[in-house]
């Protein structure tokens, strides 16, 4: 049955697109001291994948985090403050396109995202380019279905590095919803 799927959807050797997402933070505590209690995480991005059932693909993206940070310091007071940092995202990933119906597809897919910091917007508690990991690389997996030109689906990523360059803590961790359009 997946053999004549297979032959009924005919596929381009290259696919180009554009999503949209947001993610989620699975860790909340960067650090013993610093402590995100809200964030808003919006990413959008544009990619181009060439292969045949199983596409290499890579693209450019703009992600940003919003959030409300807390710092405990050593006298047992706490401060806080909304803290924006920006990124550019680079994913290099390969991607399946197993046909289940025609125009319908399950699409996993595995990869690395490399994200450089662009800014960190002025704060209160010190965040800024010279504490806050410049240089991130994040594992990626997920999966798209895949409705005509329309791509629904969800992710997990896994940051190799540490938030901050200064302070020992936690690698960061999100899950994600995506929304795009595939052409």
């Amino acid at each position: 049955m997946l053999i004549a799927a297979m032959a009924a959807g005919a596929q381009n050797w290259y696919q180009l697109g554009f999503r949209v997402s947001t993610q989620i933070p699975l860790v909340r505590a960067y650090s013993y001291e610093d402590y995100l209690s809200n964030v808003r995480t919006p990413h959008f991005g544009l990619y181009f994948r060439a292969g045949k059932y199983v596409y290499g693909e890579i693209g450019l993206g703009y992600q940003y985090f919003k959030g409300r940070y807390e710092v405990n310091l050593h006298n047992g007071e706490t401060i806080n403050d909304l803290v924006e940092t920006r990124y550019l995202v680079i994913p290099v990933k390969a991607v399946g396109d197993v046909p289940i119906a025609k125009k319908i597809s399950f699409m996993p897919q595995v990869g690395i995202l490399y994200e450089p910091l662009l800014k960190v917007t002025e704060n209160i508690l010190g965040y800024d380019k010279n504490n806050i990991e410049s240089q991130w690389v994040l594992l990626t997996a997920g999966f798209d279905f895949r409705f005509g030109f329309i791509t629904v689906g969800a992710d997990y990523r896994y940051s190799f590095q540490h938030f901050f360059k200064n302070k020992p803590g936690r690698k960061p961790q999100f899950a994600g919803i995506t929304l795009g359009v595939i052409f």
